[in-house]
């Protein structure tokens, strides 16, 4: 039996678990990684990930919290 060997990935920067540390996310009921270094990215500009998600879009972005 082969053991398959699954890495995680950033979905911003594509940098995997062995290099950074990640955080488990979700959005529209999918889930995905982020490393703490793109984190901020997500918190205070998500517009600039919005390819990287599935029914986000940019005339639909999250609204940012103030």
């Amino acid at each position: 039996m082969t053991e398959q060997n699954n890495i995680n990935t950033c979905i911003s920067c594509n940098r995997d678990e062995t290099v950074v540390p990640l955080v488990a996310i979700t959005f529209s009921q999918n889930s995905t990684w982020i490393c703490t270094q793109c984190l901020p990215t997500l918190i205070h500009d998500p517009q600039r990930l919005t390819d990287k998600f599935k029914d986000m879009t940019t005339e639909n972005p999250p609204e940012p919290l103030n």
